[in-house]
């Protein structure tokens, strides 16, 4: 038997710098003010963003009263100050999360422009002050170094209240049910109509940020009485940067099957344990991503692949021991991603693709017999 799926999925985006509250689903907001050393406001300073991975760099000016605001994808930017007449400052190590507002406010020195005043990151309340959401953001370099599954909602279960099982029905967050969660991609709903979970996993190598709510979800989340899960993709820069991977496991680092407990079809009263023995199957995985400019300072690229296969051969006593036979089966499942970003200092825009098929020849059924890979249907009917 082979069976194919495929998920297509195609984000077009664009955010104006003004923002709103569902633009934080995909970015952080950093927002403040420039005063001068008097209390004065200083309209038309200028603030340059620099991303400190990818180099990416935002430039905007304060309004009449001396106010900023940027929507910015999450990561660690570096904030430069500048206006005539003063020193221009720097606020170094600025990490920007995902759906969080951080207020950096500044105090520009009269002095000469040649100087430079470095700012440490701890004189700005960089905090949240305007939302009562409690959520748990893990960030790309966090999720290099946790332990995990592969896919992004794995991290669901580093932040509090959450766990997950199967008679849970998959991630529990204060006492929800599995059913009762969100998923978002992006910003756009990946929740499975039948049981509500999410229809579209993501491996790591394109996720740039998770954020999990478990408390205090805004009414725009409708049914998600539960938890929301978000990922945010990652972006080109204006560094080229990129990876390579290859994963294996499969039964030669697993342990064997347990113990089956069966009841004897002579007396129907007599039970034994049966052994099964340990089938091959082995697991691959390998891909890689890379990003970069197409024009500096205003677009940019990011694209990665990922194929998963996997071989499983198991051998089967058909018809309780009559006949002996094995089955194979072959799965491979493909992630292929695609993204390309435009920036400027009023709109921020992408086109991104996300390509997942699926592809399972072959078909395993469970042991069911009183022997070892003993099964009750026949070969044929099997096959």
């Amino acid at each position: 038997m082979i069976r194919c799926s495929m998920v297509f999925l195609l984000l077009i985006t664009v955010v104006f710098a003004s923002g709103s509250a569902r633009a934080q689903e995909k970015s952080g907001i950093i927002t403040g003010q420039l005063t001068d050393q008097g209390g004065g406001l200083l309209p038309n300073a200028t603030v340059v963003i620099t991303n400190g991975e990818t180099g990416r760099v935002t430039t905007l000016t304060t309004d009449g009263a001396g106010r900023y605001r940027v929507d910015l994808e999450p990561g660690t930017y570096r904030l430069r100050f500048e206006m005539g007449g003063f020193a221009p400052q720097e606020m170094p190590d600025v990490e920007v999360l995902l759906g969080r507002r951080l207020i950096a406010n500044a105090t520009m020195q009269v002095g000469n422009m040649s100087e430079s005043v470095q700012v440490s990151g701890k004189h700005a309340p960089l905090i949240d002050r305007t939302s009562v959401v409690i959520s748990h953001n893990v960030t790309a370099e966090e999720i290099d170094r946790l332990p995990k599954g592969r896919s992004f909602q794995s991290i669901a279960l580093t932040a509090p209240s959450v766990n997950s099982g199967e008679i849970e029905g998959g991630f529990q967050v204060n006492g929800a049910s599995g059913a009762e969660n969100a998923f978002t991609v992006d910003g756009v709903v990946t929740n499975s109509l039948v049981n509500g979970s999410s229809r579209q996993n993501t491996v790591f190598q394109y996720i740039q940020e998770v954020q999990v709510k478990t408390v205090g979800i805004p009414a725009e989340y409708g049914g998600a009485l539960g938890g929301v899960i978000s990922a945010v993709t990652k972006s080109g820069g204006n560094i080229t940067t990129g990876e390579a991977h290859y994963y294996f496991d499969g039964s030669v680092l697993s342990a064997g099957p347990v113990k089956r407990l069966v009841l004897s079809s002579i007396d129907e009263k007599t039970v034994a344990y049966a052994q099964d023995d340990k089938q091959p199957d082995i697991r691959h995985e390998f891909g890689g991503s890379i990003g970069g400019p197409i024009m500096k300072d205003k677009l940019f690229y990011f694209g990665s692949f990922s194929s998963r296969i996997n071989t499983r051969t198991n051998t089967y006593a058909f018809s309780n021991g009559v006949e002996n036979g094995d089955i194979k089966r072959t799965t491979k499942l493909v992630q292929a991603f695609g993204k390309v970003s435009m920036g400027s200092r009023k709109v921020n825009a992408y086109v991104a693709t996300l390509f997942t098929p699926s592809y399972v020849t072959g078909t395993l059924a469970a042991y069911n017999g009183a022997g070892t890979n003993f099964i009750s249907a026949s070969k044929a009917s099997s096959e």
